[in-house]
């Protein structure tokens, strides 16, 4: 009597070898690029390595991109927000950074925000604060949770004084 043990079983290699030479089987060819495509990729390369040289990366992208007017001007609202000692042009910045209700905020932003005296502009970025995706990472910073204690202790609008405590009490759970 035949067993089945005794008969030759083939081996997971065998069996996908015969798989792959089914004549329904595409071969998998890897596709060549022209050499017009292959100078395109290398001097995409060639300039995103000086704009890492010259510390322009956001403008070369922008720029190999396609630059436009709502590029530009988010480039530049950007830039006023991180590095300008302007006050006006500062809150000009933040009021447009705002308006755009980012999902993700800037912890430096937020931070310079709280600096000065205008309560509804602090209060606005604080609202935004709130309702990021980010918001328990910013909150528990050290300089923002310094920052939202002495806003809560000595704020003199209170609605100010009181969403400062909210976002305090909210992000320490």
């Amino acid at each position: 009597m035949y067993n089945d043990d005794e008969r030759e079983r083939p081996s997971w290699r065998e069996i996908d070898k015969k798989k792959d030479r089914s004549r329904f089987v595409r071969d998998e060819k890897i596709a060549v690029q022209s050499k017009r495509q292959k100078s395109i990729v290398a001097n995409y390369k060639h300039k995103l390595k000086e704009a890492f040289r010259n510390g322009k990366v956001a403008e070369t992208i922008d720029k190999l991109e396609g630059d436009s007017p709502e590029k530009r001007e988010r480039r530049e609202n950007m830039q006023i927000l991180r590095t300008s000692s302007d006050i006006k042009k500062f809150e000009a910045a933040l009021r447009w950074y705002i308006s755009q209700k980012p999902k993700i905020v800037e912890d430096e932003i937020i931070n310079r925000a709280l600096n000065f005296d205008n309560p509804d502009l602090s209060i606005a970025a604080l609202e935004v604060l709130k309702s990021a995706e980010n918001f328990k990472d910013i909150a528990n910073l050290s300089n923002i949770r310094e920052k939202l204690v002495l806003l809560s202790m000595t704020a003199r609008v209170l609605k100010l004084k009181l969403l400062a405590k909210e976002i305090i009490t909210i992000s320490g759970e």
